[in-house]
């Protein structure tokens, strides 16, 4: 208790520290992280749309599309498209084969839209997403409608008008139940030619979750100087008391875990109350894990470096590659594949996309937090310092 009582006065005594914890992650979260939301919001995914089917449901998907926030839409002929996608003026081309709205009456959602794309194509499953839920609510209305004659017809209940015009008010009707919040929603995947299975809602970044994590890790990085800089002249008068410097170096990091685990706990509130997150305790906790994996980092780090010159070069670069492979500032889904499958694994990617992150990852990053503070704490325990 004594050491302990110890630790938090002197962090007491420099307020300059918990204003550096607490206000430089939360204030660069919010400002940053608006600016990439609105730089964001003003780039639009340009896309082509061929419609050779001209028909009602074909232009209402067209319609769709191009009331879409993120989505600029170029109606154009097949020859037209193809030239563009070439010239990567467009990011994908879509087009509306002939005779969809039939196959839809029939029943039939399958192969009645391609898909053309290049290597350069980012963000198609998003689109891809839009699309298909459109063809599940047109189908849903024809079911609907269709429903309704099959009924009247075994019930042998009279008609007020033609089926066609009862068939066309029931099809309105249940295309207005759709608005403003649709009745079911659908869960879009990519399944790749090596049968890999692309979460789309990976490809939009959550920029406040971003800032966040690169924002925490550097101050993390910074605030772990202590160790640097006390261990010529604190460590030595620490070995030789009764507490002894292992136990010394551990409530260091304990203390400093705590004040960040208050400073994520405060960032994720403020996040929540703002609607830039969805309440979500599965979340809350990766921010903790991201917490403790950047800590047990820094102070790895930290015990390694000779002096502090080369503690913050390798500090930045560190902290920089980390949120660029981590998705701090790029979506996951635009590096190299190889990329994509390390990034999987780095604590960053279990708050920036913590509905499908696997249990194995966690783990992992669990594991890896408590080696590098075991190995911090081993090199610090020896004497390589005092040459």
């Amino acid at each position: 208790m004594k050491l302990l009582r110890m630790v938090l006065s002197r962090l007491f005594y420099k307020p300059a520290v918990l204003l550096l914890l607490f206000l430089v992650p939360i204030c660069g979260m919010l400002l940053f992280g608006s600016l990439l939301e609105k730089g964001q919001q003003e780039i639009a995914i340009p896309i082509a749309v061929v419609d050779e089917d001209g028909e009602v449901f074909s232009r209402f998907v067209v319609t769709h599309l191009s009331n879409q926030d993120r989505i600029s839409v170029i109606t154009t002929t097949r020859e037209d498209a193809r030239e563009m996608l070439l010239r990567h003026e467009v990011n994908s081309v879509y087009v509306i084969k002939e005779n969809f709205e039939a196959a839809l009456k029939q029943g039939n959602r399958q192969e009645m839209i391609e898909v053309w794309t290049s290597p350069q194509s980012l963000t198609t499953g998003i689109i891809n997403e839009i699309i298909a839920s459109m063809a599940v609510r047109l189908s849903s209305s024809v079911n609907a409608a269709d429903r309704v004659l099959v009924l009247s017809s075994l019930l042998e209940l009279p008609l007020d008008a033609e089926e066609n015009v009862v068939w066309q008010r029931t099809f309105e009707y249940s295309e207005s139940q759709w608005d403003p919040e649709p009745l079911l929603t659908i869960e879009y995947k990519d399944v790749s030619s090596d049968g890999r299975v692309i979460d789309v809602q990976r490809q939009w970044l959550n920029p406040y979750l971003g800032m966040w994590t690169f924002f925490t890790l550097l101050i993390g990085i910074v605030l772990s100087d202590w160790v640097l800089r006390e261990k010529q002249v604190i460590f030595p008068r620490i070995r030789s008391t009764f507490a002894g410097l292992r136990n010394y170096l551990f409530v260091q990091f304990i203390v400093y875990v705590s004040f960040f685990i208050l400073q994520a706990s405060a960032s994720y509130f403020i996040l929540l109350s703002l609607h830039k997150v969805a309440p979500s305790v599965s979340l809350f906790l990766s921010m903790m894990l991201f917490v403790c994996v950047s800590m047990a980092l820094s102070f790895m780090l930290a015990a390694w470096s000779k002096n502090l010159v080369s503690y913050y070069i390798l500090g930045m670069m560190v902290v920089v590659g980390l949120s660029l492979l981590g998705g701090s500032f790029i979506p996951v889904h635009e590096l190299a594949e190889v990329l994509r499958a390390v990034s999987a694994y780095l604590p960053h990617f279990a708050v920036m996309h913590v509905d499908s992150v696997s249990p194995l990852s966690l783990i992992v990053n669990g594991i890896a937090a408590c080696v590098m503070l075991t190995l911090a704490i081993k090199r610090l325990e020896g004497r390589e310092w005092l040459k």
